[in-house]
């Protein structure tokens, strides 16, 4: 009879407090030694789902043929781009500088630094989804794949020529045929850039198998493991680094990371919460039988925005690639501004937000600008329908 799984117990981390707990368990579980000079890398996503994958497989250009002409492309352009007198002229550094420009590439970023690694997981998250940070036991990965426990630079200079052709394989020349290997690969960079040094970055690079960290991710004997930073406290966690001078002035120590660290500081100071500046909320219209009308739940001032950090976004479409008489074609009819033989509704209809649901009267409360922003034009009482003249902004259903 098989033996049950033994049951996985996801690691979650509500605090600052609870994270470096966690990231210094991983330490001790994965039998690192308290004077070790290496120790575990850690990786931050903005959200949980996101798999390990590097940026040439989500880009869709995950086949040798296609990253050579990447390869050579980024060979013959950059000189004239460059800031630096001279690229590199090894193959691992010049993939090193791909990686660090941006450039598709098989490397994955990672970094022995947990708190830079939880920076970038809730850096740019609003806090509307969980987040996670990745932990990786490097040397147990390599002596899994390459029967040695051991992380190589395969580009240093005095890099032992026996380790250097062991890892070899994960870059072979542009053009040439040989196989990449299946399995990813953690290695060192040589520090080309200055940004590399400061995130205390180091790389794994994917073999051919895309889902390749999918074998190391299960049991009790996981080198990967993934940290859960649930959404409702992404803020307090960012707050909490930047108190311990974690921003991207530390991430990336140029003027421009300088500017990003007060404009994220600055934007977070002023914001409370999601009833800041909401006037209205949906229920049964008064003015059109059957329908859902938008009803004021304070006074409103007049000339007052009434939807204000109402995501905005108009997508516009022909009106002849809609089909007629469908329930598709009803929902641009009932809810889109009509201008021109096109509509102009939400990027989904499944975004539609109060603004949508504002009923036609010619007697209205509320105007309609050239941006589609709607203002009071008198003082509105809680309790009140707003409404708009359909006229003045959007031609009539045909």
């Amino acid at each position: 009879m098989r033996k049950p799984r033994a049951k996985h117990t996801p690691l979650i981390a509500e605090s600052l407090e609870d994270f470096l707990k966690i990231s210094s368990s991983a330490r001790t579980n994965w039998s690192f030694e308290t004077d070790d000079v290496g120790g575990p890398w850690f990786r931050g996503q903005q959200r949980k789902h996101w798999k390990l994958l590097p940026n040439i497989v989500r880009i869709g250009c995950f086949d040798r043929g296609t990253e050579d002409e990447i390869r050579e492309e980024f060979a013959v352009r950059a000189p004239a781009l460059s800031r630096f007198e001279a690229l590199p002229a090894n193959d691992w550094d010049m993939y090193f500088l791909m990686q660090h420009h941006g450039a598709p590439t098989r490397l994955l970023d990672w970094t022995e630094s947990p708190v830079i690694a939880l920076y970038f997981a809730v850096r740019d998250n609003p806090g509307y989804y969980d987040s996670a940070v990745w932990m990786l036991d490097p040397y147990e990965l390599n002596r899994r794949v390459i029967s040695k426990k051991e992380i190589i630079a395969p580009s240093a200079s005095g890099a032992n020529p026996r380790d250097t052709k062991r890892v070899a394989p994960w870059l072979p020349e542009r053009w040439s045929k040989k196989a990449v290997p299946e399995l990813p690969l953690a290695i060192f960079p040589t520090h080309i850039a200055r940004r590399i040094s400061s995130q205390r970055s180091c790389f794994t690079i994917h073999g051919s198998d895309e889902n390749g960290f999918s074998r190391f991710t299960d049991g009790p004997s996981a080198c990967v493991k993934r940290v859960t930073i649930p959404g409702f406290v992404v803020q307090s966690i960012r707050t909490d680094l930047q108190h311990l001078g974690i921003d991207d002035t530390t991430i990336f120590p140029d003027l421009e990371g300088l500017g990003r660290a007060l404009a994220t500081s600055y934007r977070e100071a002023n914001t409370d919460s999601p009833h800041r500046g909401v006037f209205v909320r949906l229920k049964p219209s008064r003015v059109q039988k059957g329908a859902v009308g938008v009803f004021a739940i304070k006074r409103i001032p007049k000339n007052t925005k009434v939807f204000a950090y109402e995501n905005e976004e108009v997508y516009w479409t022909p009106k002849a690639s809609v089909p007629k008489s469908s329930p598709i074609r009803s929902l641009y009819d009932d809810f889109a501004i009509i201008k021109d033989g096109r509509y102009g509704c939400p990027t989904s209809f499944n975004r539609l937000t109060p603004a949508w649901f504002m009923n036609d009267s010619k007697s209205p409360n509320t105007l309609c600008d050239e941006n589609y922003d709607f203002f009071s034009i008198r003082e509105i009482s809680a309790g009140e329908e707003l409404t708009v003249d359909f006229d003045t902004f959007s031609e009539a259903v045909v």
